[in-house]
């Protein structure tokens, strides 16, 4: 009786922490949008956030869209099947589940002004612009300059003061 109490706490708290990051790392993407300038040839009537895939981020991040706007534009969550159809996403998400799709992502988004986060280690390294990272058991993010300025997107040295910068 004590072990199964034991395996449900466990999964209690596994849940939790789980449910912390999906909505710290969907408060991250908002906050981004804040660093990033996007070119006034993409200026669109909303702000597109694209999830390739299904993710926990998907539910936190409706959740604030519905309360928030990001460079006083209406938030759309848009869930993307494909790299065709995350053209127009001002961000596009990807998930661990999806990172193995990372090169074809890249080369359909090359010169499109689309944000690339990922949420898989090295992932910089392989043309994401941001991606998160657990240090230390706390949230962190490793972020592009170079990736970046590749998407005619703009970063402020703040946010790359902020997160851990990867060349």
């Amino acid at each position: 009786m004590k072990k199964k109490i034991l395996v449900l706490i466990m999964a209690i708290m596994s849940l939790s922490a789980t449910g912390q990051q999906s909505m710290f790392k969907a408060l991250f993407l908002f906050n981004f949008a804040k660093y990033i300038e996007w070119p006034q040839s993409s200026n669109q009537k909303d702000f597109i956030i694209g999830i390739y895939g299904s993710d926990d981020v998907e539910d936190e991040l409706k959740k604030l869209a519905s309360s928030r706007k990001i460079n006083a534009k209406t938030i759309i969550i848009k869930k993307v099947g494909s790299p065709d159809e995350a053209k127009g996403a001002n961000i596009l998400y990807i998930p661990t589940s999806k990172s193995n799709s990372i090169d074809e992502i890249t080369k359909s988004l090359l010169n499109e002004p689309t944000l690339i986060v990922t949420d898989k280690a090295k992932m910089c390294n392989k043309g994401a612009h941001i991606n998160y990272a657990l240090v230390d058991g706390k949230m962190k993010f490793e972020i592009s300059k170079n990736n970046i300025n590749s998407n005619n997107l703009k970063v402020s040295p703040k946010l790359i003061s902020l997160g851990i910068e990867v060349q």
